[in-house]
């Protein structure tokens, strides 16, 4: 359609160029019918070619949605497919096995390492507790001393009960 329109105003262009000057003056004579004639037919094919353009332009748009809808379904079946293909493939079944395998040698560590602070616990207990027995007979040994050198052990005298360990 675009050929059409050039085609007119080139042959306006041509009956201009070729048209009878008037002398000492830029001007020149023309056929008017023709060169109206002319300019209706550049009129005509110009609403022809920017009828044409937005029909074109319309399709083009209404393509692109179709095509980026399209694409936007093909992106998610492609997903989807790949989320079924992992999960059923032999590397998505190796990932799951060492999983579980760390997960049972991490539990493992955490009760080494649990039964580990265990024992350390215990072993500064008994030896605390060992020392306290140690103070404790110190303590019933002098106590003994005193009541055998000083009779505190007479009715008479205000002396502390004795524990029975």
């Amino acid at each position: 359609m675009v050929e059409r329109t050039n085609e007119v105003l080139k042959q306006l262009h041509r009956l201009v160029a070729g048209a009878k000057a008037v002398p000492m003056s830029a001007s020149c004579m023309v056929n008017r019918a023709e060169v109206l004639a002319l300019i209706d037919q550049a009129a005509d094919a110009l609403q022809a070619d920017v009828g044409e353009a937005q029909r074109v332009t319309a399709t083009s748009l209404e393509t692109l949605e179709r095509a980026q809808a399209e694409a936007a379904q093909i992106i998610a079946s492609a997903e989807e497919k790949a989320d079924y293909l992992a999960s059923q493939a032999p590397v998505m079944e190796a990932a799951r096995r060492k999983a579980s395998q760390l997960e049972t040698k991490a539990l493992a560590d955490a009760e080494a390492l649990r039964r580990e602070a265990d024992a350390y616990v215990d072993a500064r207990i008994a030896s605390f507790e060992a020392g306290l027995q140690k103070t404790m007979s110190q303590v019933r040994t002098m106590r003994d001393r005193l009541a055998s050198r000083s009779a505190l052990d007479d009715t008479s005298t205000q002396a502390l009960p004795r524990l029975q360990l």
